[in-house]
């Protein structure tokens, strides 16, 4: 896969594309937490609520696909997730690589680049 390399006004430009992906990233998570806690609820009664810990665990596991595809939106513009508090968007750069928050407006200059698995 050929991996792009963004000029700071290119990588400007891929910022709404980038607050879409995070946004869908970030909800998907909460989802996915809060079919863990319901599962995790429900298991010391399997017995009567067998049914719904399936339904739930089927949910969970569309919830993951989703959070998956929106993980390789990042990459198939060569982006990434950063492993950091907040959450930050790795842009690789021509000159410079760039780092991008959720709520911001602008580029900061990336000290690192994410981990490459």
């Amino acid at each position: 896969m050929k991996f792009e390399k963004y000029t700071r006004p290119q990588a400007l430009s891929l910022i709404p594309l980038l607050k879409g992906i995070t946004a869908e990233i970030r909800d998907r998570q909460a989802k996915v937490a809060e079919i863990e806690s319901m599962i995790r609820a429900l298991r010391p009664t399997a017995h009567v609520h067998g049914d719904d810990i399936r339904r739930l665990q089927s949910e969970l596991a569309s919830q993951r696909m989703e959070l998956r595809r929106a993980g390789s939106e990042l990459d198939s513009l060569g982006c990434a997730l950063a492993v950091t508090e907040p959450l930050e968007i790795f842009v690789p750069g021509v000159e410079e690589n760039f780092g991008w928050r959720p709520g911001e407006t602008f580029l900061r200059q990336a000290a690192i680049e994410p981990f490459a698995a």
